[in-house]
C-alpha cells in the first residue's frame, strides 16, 4: 500500500500507523487483503455455476432459439428423448426387429409386389381346404416356404402378376361398362314408352300416391295381429302334449308322429300330419297378411282362414279326446297322435280359444270396414 487511505500520504510499506494523521495502517492493510481474497474465492464460484448453466442451455436450448432454428430443434429432439412407456418400448421393439429381420421385410414386398398372385393363391387355398384339410395344409406349407424363398431374393413384381392385374382389370371394366350401358338402354326405352304413352306414366303415379299414404290400422286390426302372434308362439311352448315323461310342443309333436309313420310305411297318415301342421303353422301369417289390406275381399279371406284354422284346432283335439278311431286315414293319424301323447297340455286348449277369438276380430274387422264405407258414401 503506497498512499495512506484516510489522508493519502506516502507510506514505504512498513508503518502501522500513518505518520500523517495516525490512521491504523495494518488494520486496513489485513482487512483489506481478506475482503479480496473473499471477493476472489466468491467470483470463481460465479464463474463455475456460469459454466454450468451454460452447458445446460447448450443441452437444453431455449424455445425461441429452437423455433428460430430448425436444426436447434431437431438436435434438441434427439438429446431430450422423452422416456418411452412400456406398451410404447414393446411396439417400437417390434417393429425395429421387423425391420432388422430381411427375410420379413423381403415377404412383405413380394406381397405388396404380387398382390394378386397372394390373392389368388389364399382363395384357392380355402377351396382346396373346403375340401380336403390335410390337402389344404400341404399347400399352405409349401406356400409358405416359396414365401421365405422368395424374401432372400430381391425380386420385383413378377409378369405373371403384372399380366393377371391388367387381365382382371379388363374383365371387371367390361362387366361393368355392360351393365351401364343396359341401364342407359333401358333407360332411353322407357323414356320411348312413356312419350308414346302418357297415361300410362299418370297411373303409374297415381298409384304411387296411394302407395305413400300410411295405412291407419285400427283396434280391432293390431288384436287380430296380437292373437295370430300367440298362435304361432303357442304352437312352439312346451305345454302342448303331455307324455308320460316330458312335456312337447305340438310343432314337435306332430312332426315326429309323422316322421314315425313315414318310417312305418304308413305315407298318408303322415301326409295328413305334415298338413295340418303346415295348416296351424301358415293360417296366423296368411290371416296377418290379408287383415293389412285395405280392400273388403281381403279382409273377408282373413276372417275364412281364420274360421278354417279354428275349425282344424277343433277338430283334431275333439277327435283326439275320444277313446277311439275309426279306420280311416285320418282316423289312423290322430290315433298315432293319441297313442304318442298321453294328455293335451295347456297349450292345445289355448290355441282353440284364440283361435276362435281371431275369428271374431276378423269378423268384427269386416263389420267395421262395411260402416266406414257406408258412412263415406252418405
Amino acid at each position: 500500500m503506497k498512499n495512506c487511505p484516510n489522508c493519502g500520504f506516502s507510506l514505504s510499506g512498513q508503518e502501522k500507523f500513518c505518520p500523517n494523521c495516525g490512521f491504523n495502517v495494518e488494520k486496513y492493510r489485513q482487512d483489506y487483503l481478506n475482503k479480496q481474497a473473499a471477493d476472489l474465492e466468491k467470483t470463481k464460484t460465479v464463474d463455475n455455476l456460469q459454466k454450468i448453466v451454460n452447458t445446460e442451455q447448450t443441452a437444453v436450448k431455449p424455445e425461441t432459439e429452437i423455433e428460430a432454428n430448425p436444426e436447434a430443434k431437431k438436435e434438441t429432439k434427439l438429446e431430450s428423448k422423452p422416456e418411452l412407456s412400456r406398451s410404447a418400448y414393446r411396439k417400437e421393439s417390434k417393429t425395429n426387429s421387423v425391420e432388422n429381420n430381411p427375410i420379413v421385410e423381403g415377404i412383405i414386398k413380394w406381397l405388396r409386389d404380387n398382390t394378386t398372385i397372394a390373392f389368388l393363391v389364399a382363395v384357392g387355398l380355402l377351396i382346396v381346404m373346403s375340401f380336403s384339410r390335410p390337402l389344404g395344409w400341404i399347400l399352405f406349407v409349401l406356400a409358405m416356404g416359396f414365401l421365405v424363398w422368395a424374401g432372400h431374393k430381391a425380386g420385383g413384381q413378377y409378369t405373371a402378376d403384372r399380366n393377371l392385374t391388367d387381365w382382371l382389370k379388363e374383365k371387371f371394366s367390361k362387366v361393368f361398362n355392360a351393365f351401364d350401358s343396359k341401364e342407359d338402354e333401358l333407360e332411353e326405352k322407357n323414356e320411348e314408352f312413356i312419350e308414346a304413352h302418357p297415361q300410362v306414366e299418370k297411373q303409374v303415379e297415381e298409384v304411387k300416391e296411394k302407395v305413400k299414404k300410411p295405412h291407419k290400422f285400427t283396434v280391432v286390426q293390431l288384436s287380430i295381429y296380437l292373437t295370430s302372434a300367440i298362435t304361432l308362439i303357442l304352437l312352439f311352448m312346451g305345454t302342448g302334449f303331455v307324455t308320460s315323461k316330458t312335456k312337447l310342443t305340438v310343432a314337435s309333436v306332430f312332426f315326429e308322429v309323422a316322421n314315425k309313420q313315414i318310417s312305418a310305411g304308413n305315407f298318408v297318415p303322415a301326409l295328413i300330419l305334415y298338413l295340418a301342421l303346415a295348416i296351424l303353422l301358415l293360417m296366423p301369417i296368411f290371416i296377418m297378411l290379408a287383415v293389412s289390406q285395405k280392400q273388403t275381399w281381403d279382409n273377408v279371406k282373413g276372417a275364412l282362414y281364420s274360421v278354417f284354422e279354428s275349425g282344424v284346432l277343433i277338430y283334431l283335439f275333439y277327435r283326439l279326446s275320444q277313446a277311439t278311431a275309426t279306420d280311416s286315414y285320418m282316423g289312423q293319424a290322430v290315433s298315432s297322435l293319441k297313442n304318442y301323447a298321453v294328455a293335451i297340455g295347456v297349450s292345445g286348449y289355448l290355441l282353440i280359444m284364440v283361435s276362435i277369438l281371431t275369428t271374431i276380430l276378423t269378423i268384427v274387422n269386416i263389420v267395421q270396414q262395411l260402416q266406414n264405407k257406408q258412412d263415406y258414401v252418405e
